[in-house]
């Protein structure tokens, strides 16, 4: 049953990775500069954080199986039109519509794993769908430089219409049928409210990012954004049926994401983002050399994924969580000792393990995010935690190239520079460990099977 969400779960983490290595040639097709492309980035990331808010209300309204059966041919019809685009806008206005798609698959595939599996299983389960996720970073760059150089930027886009339509006829035939007799109206204020807030978090982030822009014009962007989610937050803790903020009252689901979880993502998506740039500009690597080192981390994070099932149930979430946490915050900040007369062999091994422990750490959060949630939450808990997640990777590739700036002091970043950040990542990284500690050893201890056998923690 979970094989149509976990072909869905590749095709979208393969999707967003070809596209980086197309940019340039799609610059030269549609004869647009740079920094015009960032934008086919952007307009994906926040369709698919606004589109997240109708995954509950619509599994709800309309059953599992068709809605998600509907985002998946949702994506293969944008993928299609992307690759027919004949200029920048009608590209821009795909990109939306496949993020739209791509939403609800998020949300609703792991609501299926969720509603139809003991939790019992559950980890393993989404031990191996993780594995779908992780390739794409492996193959992506691969891919979409094959294509782009051999075929065309197109077929980036028009390989994903005949895996959309196969996996959405093994939902169709695999899939719960059943639709929950819930016939609530939509959320129009509510989605006006987080939708736009969201929105205007995520183009400020990406501005403050990119540096495109004035800071006085960032700063009234992002401090809108900011007004509109807090009025969201309050709209939202009253009414349920849009985005339910109530869920962030389950201990478990409020320790392993907002409290710690936040703030480990933070501080571990910032090397995605920094590391390349120290190699490149620091370094003086070319985009070659700078991938083939940093995309070791995501084999050790596609190898980690097949022993996290015995780790939990050896060790339990809290002991894995307690320490982990501070190794992962050290190797965040000991990317600072790297030079560029490090031996290549050397780097590789520390990438890859960083890798190997950065696995440890997201599969242990996001599989106790759901350990306590009910049943009937299941959507509303996928709606949220994907929300969550892609507004904390937002935030932190805003926030570091935001700290990069102000260390660089307008100026190109120097070595140093590169280095007071990473020191600051992994301090960032060590403060969810007093969240963690909060832990009890028999939190989750349902879905990793930690003290099952022997009646202890």
């Amino acid at each position: 049953m979970f094989l149509p969400f976990t072909v869905a779960v590749f095709m979208t983490s393969l999707d967003q990775n070809v596209v980086v290595t197309a940019l340039p040639g799609i610059g030269e097709s549609l004869a647009r500069p740079p920094s015009q492309l960032g934008l086919l980035i952007t307009v994906y990331v926040a369709s698919l954080i606004i589109s997240m808010l109708l995954g509950g209300w619509s599994a709800d309204r309309f059953g599992l199986r068709n809605v998600y059966c509907f985002a998946l041919l949702v994506f293969a019809c944008a993928a299609a039109l992307c690759g027919l685009s004949e200029n920048i806008w009608t590209l821009v206005g795909s990109r939306a519509l496949q993020g739209f798609g791509g939403a609800l698959m998020g949300t609703l595939g792991q609501t299926v794993i969720l509603s139809s599996f003991p939790r019992d299983r559950t980890l393993k389960i989404n031990m191996y769908i993780s594995l779908a996720g992780q390739s794409g970073p492996l193959v992506g760059p691969l891919v979409g430089g094959a294509l782009t150089t051999y075929v065309s930027w197109r077929w980036i886009f028009y390989i994903n219409i005949p895996i959309a339509l196969i996996a959405a006829l093994f939902a169709a035939s695999l899939f719960p049928s059943t639709t929950k007799p819930v016939r609530t109206l939509f959320d129009f204020p509510g989605f006006l409210l987080v939708g736009s807030g969201m929105a205007l978090l995520v183009f400020g982030m990406d501005m403050l990012a990119a540096r495109d822009a004035a800071g006085s014009s960032i700063a009234l962007e992002l401090g809108l954004a900011i007004a509109i989610l807090t009025v969201a937050a309050f709209y939202c803790l009253r009414a349920r049926n849009l985005l339910d903020l109530n869920l962030l009252r389950i201990r478990t689901f409020r320790i392993s994401f907002l409290t710690g979880g936040g703030l480990d993502t933070i501080g571990l998506s910032s090397v995605v983002f920094l590391l390349p740039l120290m190699f490149q500009l620091g370094f003086g690597m070319s985009a070659v050399q700078a991938g083939s080192l940093t995309f070791v981390a995501a084999i050790g994070s596609l190898l980690m994924r097949f022993f996290m099932p015995r780790i939990l149930n050896r060790f339990g979430f809290r002991r894995v969580l307690i320490t982990n946490t501070p190794i992962a915050a050290l190797l965040v900040a000991g990317f600072a000792l790297l030079q560029a007369s490090t031996p290549t062999w050397i780097v590789l091994a520390y990438i890859f393990v960083f890798g190997l422990i950065r696995s440890i750490q997201w599969a242990s959060t996001g599989n106790l995010s759901y350990s306590d949630i009910a049943p009937e939450q299941l959507s509303r808990f996928s709606a949220l935690y994907y929300i969550l997640w892609q507004l904390a990777v937002a935030i932190s590739v805003g926030l570091a190239a935001a700290l990069l700036s102000l260390l660089a002091g307008g100026s190109q970043a120097s070595i140093n520079d590169y280095r007071i950040l990473f020191v600051i990542e992994g301090l960032i990284t060590l403060c969810a460990l007093s969240a963690y500690v909060r832990l009890t050893p028999q939190d989750g201890a349902h879905v990793s099977g930690h003290g099952a056998h022997t009646g202890t923690d």
